[in-house]
């Protein structure tokens, strides 16, 4: 199972969800110790991690510096979807993006 990603409202209500059904979010994570992603590095593979607006902004230039670099091509796809995804949260007031571990 991958890791999945929801877009929620401030009540946990999903605005939208992207599926990680081939398991392509891991393969493009930082390790916990590249203190150049402070968010990225802490997405758990095993549960889940929540951005709030603040982070998510953070969160857009991580992934857009992670699609910069040389990936699988089916890897690279999954990175720009998600990089597209979080892209429509930013900016949007009491919404979170929540990276769902299995």
């Amino acid at each position: 199972m991958g890791i999945d990603l929801r877009w929620e409202d401030e009540n946990g209500e999903q605005l939208a969800e992207l599926l990680d059904q081939r398991s392509l979010v891991a393969r493009f994570l930082p390790p916990e110790q590249a203190q150049d992603f402070p968010c990225m590095r802490f997405v758990d593979p095993y549960g889940d991690t929540v951005f709030n607006q603040p982070q998510i902004t953070q969160l857009v230039l991580e992934l857009e510096r992670l699609s910069g670099q040389k990936h699988e091509p089916e890897v690279d796809r999954h990175l720009r979807a998600v990089l597209e995804f979080v892209r429509k949260a930013a900016g949007s007031v009491h919404t979170y993006i929540r990276f769902y571990g299995d």
